[in-house]
């Protein structure tokens, strides 16, 4: 199901939660709302799930106006990141509930809802725990039979409101490779929130980041970290380091206005070294540490005091030969990306950057 967001809002009380959101979503694509706390992402998922009522706009599922139309009338499944189950009932019967609670007309037999419940319990691998409660059984397998009961109904919209938040990082790495997989099969429309970027770049086709209730950038997960569209996604996305006083690392007189600029520089693109260059900056090493085969290196410029990370694959960290606390590296700030005070990338080109030291 394609569908369509045009210019829709939502406030509660006073406060602005969605504020003239437009979107579009074809159909079959996975699409992740990625933002911090606050941002709007939830109230965006839960209008179009018909859960909250919208305050102006239209939202559009393949081109009928849905923006009135109950929660039954939408034809989505919403997974909840607490699963929702009923505690009360086994897991065949939290699966069931969606078949029993369709229309007469719609609703099937008995022996179709069996073969219907068995069906998706085979699909998310948990056949074996029918007759067991909620309680008896994992996080990872409560939000297996919470995305099981979603699809009973044959939806063609899947709404996923931060589906892993509760789940330990293991368990999470293992769900998001079987929800993809899960997506790929059905080829259902799906959108999940999430504030967990490596989560959004891994499995969506499409990443829509929001702040503030508003859409800050739409694109696919190499679009939106490689081409940010301004300062917050760039600094959003990914793991960066703000430059308090660009002016000691870049020639600033390449720009016609240095008013209210904001400079960064990602930790994998600076370079370290043990001795010194016409082009490095003597820095205090404060903290190494290795992440699998990345290699973080926490430091201290010696000029302006300011803590900057850079990292590494430990191959190349390696090359540096042995290395201890309160060792000085010299680093290289090759890739700094500058932003106006408007949001806009100054240099969208940084090799047009002249370096100074």
């Amino acid at each position: 199901m394609g569908i369509v967001i045009k210019d829709v809002g939502k406030a509660f009380g006073k406060f602005s939660a969605v504020k003239n959101v437009s979107l579009e979503i074809p159909t079959g694509d996975f699409v992740a709302l990625l933002g911090p706390s606050g941002s709007g992402k939830t109230t965006l998922l839960r209008l179009l799930a018909g859960l909250e009522v919208i305050d102006s706009g239209q939202i559009f599922f393949n081109g009928i106006d849905y923006s009135n139309k109950t929660v039954k009338d939408r034809n989505v499944g919403f997974v909840f990141q607490h699963y929702a189950l009923f505690k009360h009932m086994n897991i065949y019967e939290n699966v069931a509930f969606g078949l029993k609670v369709k229309p007469q007309k719609s609703r099937p037999s008995k022996k179709e809802m069996k073969e219907k419940v068995f069906e998706l319990l085979k699909f998310v691998q948990l056949e074996h725990l029918a007759e067991k409660y909620p309680a008896q059984l994992s996080g990872g397998q409560r939000q297996r039979i919470a995305l099981a009961r979603a699809l009973a109904a044959e939806p063609e919209v899947l709404l996923l409101d931060e589906p892993f938040g509760a789940l330990d990082a293991k368990v999470r790495q293992e769900l998001r490779h079987w929800l993809r997989e899960v997506h790929q099969k059905l080829n259902i429309t799906t959108i999940f929130v999430t504030h967990d970027q490596e989560e959004a770049l891994e499995m969506a086709d499409t990443i829509v980041v929001m702040n503030n209730g508003q859409v800050e950038q739409i694109g696919s997960p190499q679009d939106v970290y490689q081409f940010p569209a301004n300062r917050f996604v760039y600094s959003f996305l990914g793991r960066v380091n703000e430059i308090s006083r660009a002016d000691q690392v870049i020639d600033m007189d390449n720009f016609q206005s240095t008013a209210g600029t904001v400079s960064y520089i990602r930790p994998h693109e600076i370079a370290l070294g043990k001795k010194i260059k016409v082009n490095s900056i003597p820095s205090e090493l404060l903290h190494v540490y290795s992440v699998g085969y990345i290699v973080r290196f926490e430091l201290r410029r010696i000029d302006t005091k300011d803590l900057f990370e850079a990292e590494m694959s430990i191959d190349k960290a390696n090359e540096l030969g042995p290395i201890k606390k309160g060792d000085i590296l010299y680093a290289d700030f090759e890739n700094i990306v500058v932003f106006g005070k408007n949001q806009e990338q100054l240099n969208p080109n940084s090799e047009q950057l002249k370096i100074v030291y």
